[in-house]
């Protein structure tokens, strides 16, 4: 099954653009590395993120994020770190890991 989703803000320019349509398809294995998600987040006014897969369950905390999780050593199961493709965007750092059970769909062609 598909969703259409619609890119809001620039925290994955240059790879997607405000205002630009995608499709996802709804999500029925773990997310991968690499991968651009859709998510849920507690935020009435922008309630999906759309973000790349940085770091899945038992990979080592990316160097990045570890400053943020003291004592994190590696991705917990059912979690996934995130980051987006425009270096001034938030990530895992402000958002925290990413609960699977939160992820809506996998962008296609990502």
């Amino acid at each position: 099954m598909w969703i259409r989703v619609t890119v809001r803000g620039n925290s994955m320019s240059p790879t997607l653009h405000d205002g630009q349509k995608l499709v996802a398809r709804r999500r029925f294995r773990a997310p991968r590395r690499r991968e651009v998600i859709v998510f849920r987040v507690p935020d009435p006014e922008l309630p999906h993120r759309i973000k790349r897969v940085a770091a899945v369950a038992g990979d080592p905390v990316p160097a990045w994020l570890a400053p943020a999780l003291p004592g994190v050593v590696r991705v917990p199961a059912g979690f996934v770190a995130v980051v987006g493709d425009n270096p001034r965007s938030q990530d895992s750092r402000q958002l925290g890991l990413v609960d699977c059970r939160d992820v809506v769909g996998t962008v296609r062609g990502s």
